[in-house]
């Protein structure tokens, strides 16, 4: 797949990241420091946008025994999208401890 085209998938991973700053900024209790909050809610939700934009580059894991083993790019993007929707969710509704 061609890095830079924009898929229905990629369109909707980034819709949540916006919604997810947005979310930030307007239910954050942490700090009044509007660019602060969201600049955290988008290093959050970074990691999971890469893992579903770059599936295929993060799926080759290495040689193991002298032979090229991949991982199926299907799992990444599973990760990915758990990333971008679970961590923002634990955040913002404090569920850890």
């Amino acid at each position: 797949m061609d890095v830079l085209a924009l898929t229905t998938e990629r369109i909707v991973a980034l819709v949540i990241v916006v919604v997810n700053v947005l979310a930030a900024v307007f239910f954050s209790t942490v700090s009044h420091n509007v660019a602060l909050v969201a600049a955290a809610a988008l290093g959050l939700c970074l990691p999971g946008l890469a893992m579903i934009w770059f599936r295929e580059a993060l799926s080759v894991t290495g040689f193991d025994r002298g032979v090229l083993h991949d991982s199926p790019p299907l799992f990444i993007d599973v990760i990915g999208w758990l990333f971008l929707i679970l961590l923002p969710v634990i955040f913002l509704y404090k569920l850890l401890p």
